[in-house]
């Protein structure tokens, strides 16, 4: 094997390691393509990834949701925990959803297949998907523990040497109400998995390799090697951040953060962050360690794509027990409320120290998006995800993305799909006007978005019981160096203020307003571009009244015609 490896020259190993992620994003088209769900197919709620008979992350899809793709690892060491890789037949599929060691609710669903290359056990493809139904109490924070939320599946066989287990099939389709559109979910997962084995068997034979172990090897260690590089270049010390978060029914939690860089390493400490709460909005430690090292991937900005390597370098450490390293049973349905607020929690820490490197809070943050549940007038069930995003945070020397998600990457639900699945119209989606940050660089900006209950012919079969996905609605998403807030969330149902969490039942002609927040500004307003200031009042972006106020804007006077 060290002989391969000497021979694996600079270019072969580029090309390879490229064909890998071609590989895990042929994985993602083929999970969305053949998938069922809205949430997976048309906002891109997944994760797939490729790694080596140890265990080690070698490729994941790049453009999936960090919270899915960052425990991957994590999910398959508990996997074989249960079934150890000498136990493994060609064919077997292993199926689980624990959110201590996976993507942190009971919705993400893993499923592993074992990949072997005549007769050697040579990786391991694992995809990650988001189901909108798990049985339990739909979508909702009101859970009082983690029995409450849904079907929770242990890490069973769901396939026996190529063949189906109907007795694990049979208890997830009797635990679930959408079970057409969940098990039609699972079966694009599995087959997204064999796509990749295939690939990875195909990669042995060209190569006349026994297994994949050489060129997973460089890429680990040359990966490290490089983040470790990246790492040096920032300035040395512990830097730390305290920041006020609100969640539903007004109350507000403390996340502390310190961020200390030791030389090659970065250590993100959470501890002294607020105890774990009643509302479904807790974190695992590995939900919370996934979206940390997200943050830092982007801040260290790799020449690399993301593996094993990439990791080694970032600790994450949070107390048990706290908001983000809760205890079981703790209920964790809602946790993005708290953990995609991760990201920016480090780059406020580390905006003195690498100013070139963050950007402010994302109004994005955290994820807005309506459940909505009930059934048409021509019997069918329907209960997607749909998904709303606001602004991203401005960044050194540009604005910040309007309507962009941020730190959870899934995309916004078309409303030509959200029109076609539920008896519900748009009634409004825009920019926010005034919603950006302002700073020498603005932040991305917000959106408006309008649902209303169809009635008659045309509404459903009764009322749409819903649950609310949504933050800021006191703390607005900060400014960083001098860059001011974007303004507050809001959330409306029938005309009255409500925060997001709770379900609710949505009425023939009800209104469900969003006003999701932009993105935090960068640096002095007063400093901003004149020129980039006058484009966004000419689009309608900013109002004069706001650009007076936030920015000292003067309008020039106008100059007669014909004057000297």
């Amino acid at each position: 094997m060290e002989n391969l490896r000497s021979e694996l020259d600079p270019i072969t190993l580029e090309m390879l390691w490229r064909r890998l992620v071609s590989i895990v994003v042929e994985l993602g088209s083929t999970l969305r393509r053949t998938s069922f769900s809205t949430v997976v197919r048309d906002s891109g709620d997944y994760g797939c990834a490729i790694l080596d008979a140890k265990a080690r992350l070698l490729a994941q899809t790049p453009d999936s949701t960090p919270g899915l793709c960052g425990p991957l690892g994590t999910m398959l060491q508990r996997m074989l925990d249960f079934h150890p890789p000498s136990t493994l037949e060609e064919g077997d599929v292993i199926i689980g959803n624990d959110p201590w060691v996976g993507a942190g609710h009971h919705n993400d669903i893993s499923i592993m297949l074992p990949v072997f290359h005549q007769g050697t056990l040579i990786g391991y493809v694992m995809t990650c998907c988001h189901h909108a139904d798990i049985g339990g109490r739909r979508a909702t924070t009101e859970s009082r523990d983690n029995y409450e939320e849904g079907l929770r599946i242990p890490m069973l066989k769901l396939y026996r040497k190529g063949q189906m287990n109907r007795d694990v099939l049979a208890f997830i389709e009797g635990n679930v109400r959408s079970h057409e559109t969940v098990v039609g979910d699972m079966g694009a997962q599995v087959s997204s998995c064999y796509v990749g084995a295939e690939r990875m068997r195909e990669l042995c034979a060209e190569m006349a390799w026994p297994d994949l172990q050489v060129l997973a090897d460089e890429i680990v260690d040359r990966s490290e090697a490089v983040t470790r590089a990246e790492i040096r270049k920032l300035p040395s010390g512990t830097y730390r951040n305290d920041v006020k978060i609100d969640i539903v029914g007004g109350e507000t939690l403390l996340m502390r953060t310190a961020v200390t860089i030791a030389g090659d390493e970065i250590i993100i400490d959470f501890t002294g962050s607020s105890p774990q709460v009643k509302p479904a909005i807790n974190c695992t430690l590995s939900y919370t360690t996934a979206n940390s090292v997200f943050g830092v991937i982007c801040l260290l900005n790799l020449p690399v794509s993301v593996n094993e390597g990439t990791f080694r370098p970032i600790k994450v450490i949070a107390e048990e027990g706290s908001i983000l390293n809760c205890r079981f049973p703790a209920p964790v349905f809602g946790r993005t409320a708290i953990g995609n607020f991760l990201p920016d929690l480090i780059y406020q820490a580390l905006a003195t120290a690498a100013p070139d490197r963050v950007c402010a809070n994302a109004g994005a943050t955290p994820m807005w998006g309506q459940y909505l549940f009930g059934k048409r007038r021509d019997g069918a069930e329907f209960g997607p995800l749909n998904v709303s995003s606001g602004g991203m945070g401005a960044r050194a020397g540009q604005d910040g993305i309007s309507c962009l998600a941020f730190p959870y990457n899934v995309g916004n639900t078309p409303v030509e799909v959200t029109e076609s699945e539920v008896p519900l119209i748009v009634e409004e989606r825009s920019l926010w006007e005034d919603s950006a940050g302002p700073g020498k660089f603005r932040g991305g900006f917000g959106q408006k978005y309008v649902l209303r209950s169809l009635d008659g012919e045309l509404g459903p079969v009764g009322d749409v019981l819903a649950s609310f996905r949504g933050g800021r609605f006191i703390y607005p998403p900060a400014g960083v160096l001098g860059g001011g807030d974007a303004p507050n969330g809001f959330l409306s149902i029938r005309g009255t203020s409500d925060d997001a969490g709770r379900q609710v039942i949505v009425q023939a002609g009800d209104r469900i307003v969003s006003h999701i927040p932009g993105g935090g500004g960068y640096g002095d307003p007063r400093e901003r571009d004149r020129e980039a200031l006058e484009t966004d009042i000419e689009n309608g972006l900013i109002s004069l009244e706001h650009a007076r106020k936030f920015y000292g804007y003067e309008e020039k006077p106008h100059t007669a015609a014909g004057s000297a």
